[in-house]
């Protein structure tokens, strides 16, 4: 798995962060309670508990346990996906699409990805040789199962490939 720095120091801090609240919650300070007394302090009894100190580390270790978790989560680390999406993730989305796709929804979806990402339907129908109706037909196939968007653009429609293939409009 590939992890930029900053998934990395996440991890670091994560690592570090369960260690230490672990630590201090296995092993509480040990406080006697001594009497002073005319001879040698007696001590009155040994207690293992949790200090001031005890306590404001093991909070702060778990605010940042919960920090670090929440980033690794929500920013797709865990998943597989760095937090950073951009090209790599695009094309790996469109390489899988295309995987999917066969006869003319392929064709179509590879001219639409070929062209930048951006296309005219009119240019479509020019370029594949397909009728008008057929192109409506793959674009609404392609726009069902989330791969492309149709904005209007005068008296056609401008083809777009979604930029993240895996969330739905």
């Amino acid at each position: 798995m590939k992890m930029d720095a900053k998934s990395l120091f996440i991890s670091v801090i994560l690592f570090a962060s369960v260690f230490t609240l672990i630590i201090k919650l296995l092993t509480p300070t040990p406080i006697q309670i001594i009497v002073s007394g005319e001879g040698k302090p007696i001590v009155v009894r040994e207690l293992v508990s949790y200090t001031l100190t005890d306590v404001i580390i093991i909070v702060f270790s778990t605010i940042l346990v919960c920090i670090c978790s929440f980033y690794m989560f929500f920013m797709g680390f865990l998943g597989g996906r760095s937090g950073s999406g951009g090209l790599e993730s695009f094309e790996s989305d469109v390489n899988f699409a295309l995987r999917l796709l066969d006869g003319d929804q392929k064709m179509v979806f590879s001219l639409i990805v070929e062209s930048g990402g951006e296309i005219l339907q009119s240019e479509l129908v020019r370029r594949t040789g397909f009728s008008r109706a057929k192109i409506t037909r793959i674009l609404n196939e392609l726009e069902f199962k989330g791969l492309i968007i149709r904005r209007r653009y005068g008296m056609t429609n401008k083809i777009v490939v979604k930029r993240d293939l895996r969330l739905t409009n």
